[in-house]
């Protein structure tokens, strides 16, 4: 049963029902796993992110870090963009345009003719913005899960483990939209990862003391190179994306953390590039 209203925003406390797929080493199959929200992280930029908690006996891994790629409250991608905040009547505009199939023709336009985008974003309407922002959003999380697949051998260890990925269903009371529409328009994605209990980098001289700076940042550096390594090209390399935990006895370990502006690199590509 789906858990979440399109037309409301995450509550700390809530519990949303997210249909996973586990990662390597667990169960393959679909499954259903249960989260309540602990705490929810602003500001919102490309993606919803929160602490949850995983429900039930087999939950080992609390509390875990929940990431979705909600268009609805991705505040910097829909000022990247132009497209206004988030209202509950655009949202009933884009479910209307969806059961019309308005919004699969539209996507289906924006990915197959050419500048289709540049000579016709002036006269979107809300459906429109809100089907161009779905197709950004699952960019990202195609990205982001990509990454993590090609990182598989250090995570944990220089970023985080990749838990399960999966998308949260909406709870729909129009009638007259397909299985198959909901699950690719309206439906949102995500993925549990590993929560590391710690402070960005960002804030180092607030939290560790100074002869302990060196150390981090020199992890921090290990780190850009193994990912680069890898043939993970990221954009986004910055001290607010990474994640210093103290391990105990004065010592700190580092972790490389977002990967959405991220890309693998080109036969003929270097770091550089």
């Amino acid at each position: 049963m789906a858990s979440c209203s399109p037309f409301e925003d995450y509550q700390v406390g809530q519990v949303l029902t997210l249909s996973v797929i586990p990662e390597q080493g667990k169960q393959s199959s679909d499954s259903t796993v249960r989260a309540r929200i602990r705490q929810l992280q602003n500001p919102r930029t490309l993606s919803c992110c929160m602490i949850v908690d995983l429900l039930g006996e087999d939950s080992p891994d609390n509390p875990v870090f929940l990431k979705l790629y909600d268009r609805r409250f991705s505040e910097q991608l829909r000022c990247d963009h132009g497209i206004d905040p988030w209202k509950r009547d655009t949202e009933k505009e884009y479910i209307n345009a969806v059961r019309r199939g308005a919004a699969r023709q539209f996507l289906y336009n924006l990915h197959t003719i050419p500048n289709f985008e540049e000579d016709t974003e002036e006269t979107w309407d809300d459906g429109q913005n809100e089907a161009f922002l779905t197709s950004q959003v699952h960019k990202l999380f195609a990205t982001e899960t990509t990454v993590y697949d090609t990182l598989r051998d250090i995570q944990g260890k220089l970023v985080p483990r990749l838990v399960a990925r999966g998308h949260l269903p909406l709870s729909l009371p129009d009638a007259g939209i397909g299985l198959a529409d909901a699950a690719e328009l309206l439906h949102i994605k995500g993925i549990l990862l590993q929560y590391i209990d710690g402070f960005s980098l960002s804030k180092v001289q607030y939290h560790a003391p100074k002869s302990e700076w060196q150390g981090i940042v020199d992890q921090a550096v290990t780190i850009v190179q193994a990912v680069g390594d890898h043939g993970v090209l990221n954009r986004d390399v910055r001290p607010d994306n990474f994640i210093v935990q103290p391990a105990g006895g004065g010592c700190y370990r580092v972790f490389m953390i977002d990967f959405g502006l991220a890309r693998l690199r080109g036969g003929n590509e270097t770091d550089r590039d």
